[in-house]
């Protein structure tokens, strides 16, 4: 299983903004990190917590709908449509966003998740 350290998901969380508050400054919570991936993230300002989800290995082994979702995305930057799924949050129940990085450019993007919507 290969995940991202917990300070470069750190630094590609400042792409999304808290759900509360609106800003863009978090850390992971330390007690949280477990070899598993399912960590806990904190806002700095309002200390709002929510889920991030390190172990993209597992989640698109359970969730196949998702490797199809992922076609449809082309990077912002050179428009190429392969690329590789890093991390996810669910910042609320109504915002799942994932964090992708661009295979041909390199380019580290987000894109909101429209599968993972609870209403």
């Amino acid at each position: 299983m290969t995940m991202m350290a917990v300070k470069d998901i750190e630094a590609r969380l400042t792409q999304a903004k808290c759900a509360i508050c609106k800003k863009s400054r978090f850390g992971i919570d330390s007690r949280s990190v477990k070899e598993d991936g399912d960590w806990k993230a904190i806002c700095i300002d309002c200390h709002y917590t929510f889920p991030v989800y390190a172990d993209m290995e597992f989640y698109l082994q359970t969730q196949p709908d998702v490797k199809y979702r992922l076609r449809d995305i082309a990077c912002p930057n050179c428009m190429k449509r392969d690329h590789s799924l890093n991390f996810r949050i669910v910042m609320s129940v109504r915002e799942s966003i994932y964090f992708l990085t661009c295979n041909s450019c390199q380019h580290q993007f987000t894109e909101q998740s429209s599968l993972e919507s609870f209403e």
